[in-house]
């Protein structure tokens, strides 16, 4: 089985990326997502930019047990359980994986507007917990960005 993503150019340098349909079933939420695949992020989540875009309200979700560090520093961490993301194959077919999904919220009130500018640019991301069960190919050279099982 074969899953294309895309180079996304928008990016500098441009950036892996794979589009995928996220359903949050208890929030009633199906939507595409445009995720950054990052081999550096141990899991996957949703960041400033996208929760605005899911309209994800922070007092429907579940505080994760530790906050997390990244670009932009600790930021507040939530987790949305059994979500879904659904991927679809070289053959058109929905391939579906079920995980325990982290919403990521940097704490504004800290920041520039420097920096506010450049967080809420920052795109979700597919961690290592998804990555890790596929074998994964990324070329730039060959315009190429494939997962495989």
């Amino acid at each position: 089985m074969k899953i294309y993503g895309f180079i996304n150019k928008e990016y500098e340098p441009p950036a892996p990326f794979i589009k995928v349909l996220l359903i949050l079933k208890k929030l009633n939420i199906q939507k595409f997502l445009n995720l950054c695949i990052d081999t550096g992020a141990s899991s996957t989540i949703i960041l400033d930019k996208d929760i605005r875009y899911l309209r994800l309200n922070l007092k429907d979700l579940k505080k994760a047990e530790k906050n997390i560090g990244g670009i932009g520093g600790i930021i507040d961490t939530y987790i949305i359980e059994n979500a879904k993301i659904i991927f679809k194959t070289e053959e058109g077919i929905p391939y579906e994986e079920e995980l325990n999904l982290l919403v990521g919220v940097h704490r504004m009130d800290k920041l520039t507007e420097q920096e506010k500018a450049l967080i809420t640019k920052l795109p979700s991301l597919l961690g290592r917990d998804i990555i890790g069960k596929f074998k994964f190919t990324f070329s730039k050279k060959e315009n190429l960005v494939l997962f495989e099982k």
